[in-house]
């Protein structure tokens, strides 16, 4: 008996090692049904519950996943990979994913042991199933996932020699086959992976719940308010509270007035008392859009008391709350005509007193202001609705004053200060210089280089107005300064997103293609402050760049390294930087200047942190992972970026980076400088006030 069991051993070793697979197949799902708890605790009650609903969204009507569902549930173009991946969920291999196999594979990806989950993992990298991976295997997977990413292979790193980097580092045995054991030894070396792994896998399996959060205990995520004290600390709070207050003090003094004379009509009274909160907040609407004084402000001591970054903010509230007085105080005045005026009618108070006409004019364009001020307007390429409709601010305050007078005591102060801010603005606006260089880069950026201006001077983290005619003969758009003061250079990184800069980015594409040198006039007004202007006030400091959102930090990056190499260096001890892009071709943007911040960092100023965020990650991409830390490990190149720095795929796990570099300088305050998308700001916010750092959030 033994005889013909060693030579089928012998002549079939492929077949034995099939039904060894199967075999552990059995032993793997038996023991989960062992190590199950018959009464599972609520967190993994909870944890079933999200996993349930995401398999009846996922689900076809036969109550499967198949291979197409599974490929459009994760956005792949090949639909070998997807098969890869239900291979990695289908233990009775019958080409579909029932609800429990969903359930144990999902189970053991989120909350599993750390082998449950390689083991997943290694099923996906396992083409024929024979419990062990070759060469051709993983350079399979290294390719497909590659290419899911859309990460151009290096010359110097093709997926081969990454292949080859991961065989020398894991293979110790050298039989030219990765066993599991081989596999998980070499994944230990890097645990970020595995977390890395869940997280990846979580996102597409319930996007809109934070199973992560659940499972490990953590706060749920979600976004404080602006003005949370434990998110931007007590000045926001202090002045909401005392523009409340003010706006009910004014309120009731209004209701009162007059109380104990001749009876009054009420609804007369309560129209008259919401006027005076009107001209309340028309004047202080134009506090926070004096920018050039702000700027001033923001240097001082008082600077640092007033919550100045967000002043763009305060007045949008304001502008919302203008909007909602004057519609109450219209509608109470022809309240108080309807149910009977003793000296007149709505009809005669609206359309032949000078009052009426002007209250209605008021309310017609404040409405039109408002409502192509909304995002939706704002944030497209109807830019310019917004930036024209918006001048009718002039009509609306000569409006005010002929339909009350008394408008000017409240208004006058601000008015003059407008009217000066104004002044100094034309003035410089003068300034005329030229485009000297414009390349238009990858992802739709453009850049361009001015002549500086006589007397032009900023510092990092600036921003300045550009109008250029030969794109639009009259408008003015807000973009911050790319390059620090000492280089003496005066750059902008343009995101084309409107009319404006799309014409732009036209332009100089046309003139690279013919070859000519741009010959554009340009205005520029500024420069004006910006919340990384405190960065040189902190001791601790992260920058967190989404995008473009990274041109501030990189003018803050160069005169680091500017004045690291002269003899006034700065008071920041150290800096963490993340950059955050879509896709590999975005981070060439400033690669020379990171290139150049890495080469000359001698003192460790500097913590660099990349992010891919569509980068593939999870359990079909561990191979590939893995492949780039060993070869990361060995002193290669990143193959994203060509730098030293290595570039983590998928968004990155705030909680747990933001909490190291926390510890890392506690008890030292660290403050967190952000410029990005307000979704993103909405994530990173209530985590830095979890963990009790600023956040500062660049806005225009």
């Amino acid at each position: 008996m033994a005889a013909p069991l060693i030579e089928l051993i012998r002549m079939r070793p492929r077949a034995v090692r099939l039904l060894a697979r199967d075999v552990r197949h059995g032993i793997e799902v038996a023991s989960r049904c062992v190590q199950q708890p018959a009464r599972p605790s609520s967190v993994d009650r909870a944890l079933i519950e999200v996993i349930e609903r995401s398999f009846a969204r996922l689900a076809a009507k036969g109550g499967v996943i198949d291979v197409k569902t599974l490929q459009d549930a994760l956005g792949l173009r090949s639909e070998y990979l997807a098969r890869r991946v239900l291979a990695g969920f289908d233990l009775n291999r019958d080409g579909v994913i029932a609800k429990d196999e969903f359930i144990a594979g999902v189970r053991a990806l989120i909350a599993g042991t750390d082998q449950e989950k390689l083991s997943f993992a290694f099923r996906v990298h396992d083409h024929d199933g024979d419990g062990a991976l070759s060469r051709d295997e993983l350079l399979r997977m290294i390719a497909i996932s590659l290419s899911e990413s859309d990460v151009t292979e290096r010359v110097t790193q093709p997926a081969e020699r990454l292949a080859q980097s991961l065989f020398a580092a894991a293979d110790k045995n050298a039989d030219g086959r990765l066993s599991f054991a081989e596999f998980e030894a070499v994944v230990r070396k890097y645990p970020a992976l595995l977390r890395a792994m869940t997280r990846s896998e979580a996102q597409w399996i319930a996007p809109n719940e934070d199973i992560v959060a659940r499972v490990e205990g953590g706060a749920p995520g979600g976004s404080l308010s602006l003005f949370s004290p434990r998110e931007n600390g007590r000045g926001p709070v202090l002045v909401l509270c005392a523009w409340i207050a003010t706006n009910v003090g004014i309120l009731a003094f209004g209701l009162a007035r007059g109380r104990g004379g001749p009876p009054v009509n009420e609804l007369m009274q309560a129209g008259r008392a919401l006027a005076k909160c009107i001209d309340f907040n028309g004047a202080l609407l134009l506090v926070p859009v004096m920018r050039r004084w702000l700027t001033w402000v923001r240097s001082t001591f008082v600077g640092r008391a007033l919550p100045i970054d967000q002043a763009v903010t305060f007045h949008r509230v304001v502008g919302h709350t203008l909007v909602a007085l004057g519609l109450a105080h219209g509608g109470a005045l022809i309240a108080s005509y309807v149910i009977g005026h003793p000296t007149g009618s709505v009809d005669g108070f609206v359309f032949r007193t000078e009052r009426g006409l002007t209250g209605v004019a008021l309310l017609v364009v404040i409405a039109i202001m408002w409502v192509f001020a909304l995002s939706i307007i704002r944030r497209t390429a109807r830019f310019e609705l917004f930036y024209f409709s918006h001048l009718l601010y002039v009509v609306w305050f000569v409006l005010a004053i002929a339909h009350s007078p008394s408008f000017l005591l409240w208004a006058g102060v601000p008015l003059l200060g407008f009217a000066v801010e104004q002044i100094f603005r034309l003035a410089r606006r003068g300034r005329k210089t030229t485009v000297v260089e414009a390349h238009a880069l990858r992802s739709g950026v453009t850049r361009i280089e001015l002549r500086t201006p006589p007397g032009f001077t900023w510092r990092p983290g600036d921003y300045a107005f550009l109008r250029i005619p030969a794109v639009a003969e009259h408008e003015w758009h807000p973009f911050t300064i790319s390059s620090a003061s000492e280089s003496g250079k005066l750059t902008f990184h343009i995101r084309s997103l409107g009319n404006w800069t799309a014409a732009l980015r036209r332009g100089v594409e046309g003139d690279e293609q013919r070859g000519a040198r741009p010959e554009l006039v340009a205005y520029v007004d500024g420069p004006y402050g910006s919340p990384s202007a405190h960065i040189f006030d902190s001791r601790f400091a992260v920058f967190i760049g989404a995008g473009i959102g990274v041109t501030p930090f990189a003018s803050v990056l160069e005169s680091l390294l500017l004045r690291a190499r002269s003899e006034r260096p700065p008071r920041l001890a150290k800096a963490h930087f993340f950059w955050l892009n879509k896709d590999q071709y975005s981070f060439e943007w400033f690669a020379a200047l990171l290139a150049d911040l890495e080469k000359n960092d001698l003192t460790a100023l500097l913590d660099i942190h990349l992010c891919m965020t569509a980068g593939r990650g999870g359990a079909m991409a561990l191979g590939l992972e893995l492949a780039r830390q060993v070869g990361h490990a060995a002193g290669h190149s990143d193959i994203i970026t060509g730098l030293r720095t290595h570039t983590h795929m998928g968004p990155p796990d705030w909680e747990q980076m933001l909490g190291a570099i926390r510890a890392q300088h506690a008890p030292e305050r660290v403050d967190v400088y952000f410029c990005g998308p307000p979704g993103l700001a909405a994530k990173i916010r209530p985590v830095c006030a979890r963990l009790g750092m600023s956040f500062r959030e660049e806005k225009f």
